[in-house]
């Protein structure tokens, strides 16, 4: 029997969730404009959203990178 991989089959990884997470947050707050209460507001949560996601991005290439193959 041969076991045949794909994005289904492998485990989601911590990382991967850190990154799913920072995709999402960026997304809720980029679409939830309407919810601060000022357009200052707004900017500085997405401002800070957006470099969460950058971050997360940063580890995982660092991590993908540092890996044996």
């Amino acid at each position: 029997m041969t076991a045949i991989t794909d994005e289904t089959t492998v485990p989601t990884t911590a990382l991967d969730r850190l990154r799913q997470r920072a995709v999402s947050d960026y997304l809720a707050v980029s679409r939830g404009a309407a919810v601060f209460s000022s357009m200052d507001d707004y900017m500085a949560a997405e401002e800070r959203a957006w470099d969460r996601l950058q971050a997360a991005i940063g580890r995982a290439r660092r991590v993908e990178g540092s890996a044996l193959v």
